[in-house]
């Protein structure tokens, strides 16, 4: 049968992808056809958080930028993402 909950969750989990998305479109002033990512990943390296939140920016021309905050999905913040934007490459890719 139908799981509900699991369904509820993933519709939760879609949401806050898009929101992290925005985030990074805003903050980084990308254009509308810069294509952004969103992926959350385990980390088995020494010293690293277990669940890091990995943001790809993709440019045409193979251009392309990511970076990483050392949190789950559900606990990146709009701050989390002007941080990371501020500090990397990925601020090189704003219109």
């Amino acid at each position: 049968m139908f799981d509900l909950r699991a369904d509820r969750e993933a519709a939760g989990r879609s949401a806050r992808v898009r929101l992290i998305k925005d985030w990074a479109r805003d903050v980084l002033q990308l254009a509308e056809d810069a294509t952004v990512m969103v992926t959350e990943l385990r980390c088995t390296e020494p010293g690293c958080p277990p669940l890091e939140t990995v943001i790809a920016v993709l440019l045409g021309k193979g251009e392309q930028a990511q970076v990483k905050i050392h949190k789950p999905i559900e606990e990146v913040t709009c701050e989390d993402v002007r941080t990371v934007a501020t500090r990397c490459a990925l601020r090189a890719h704003a219109r």
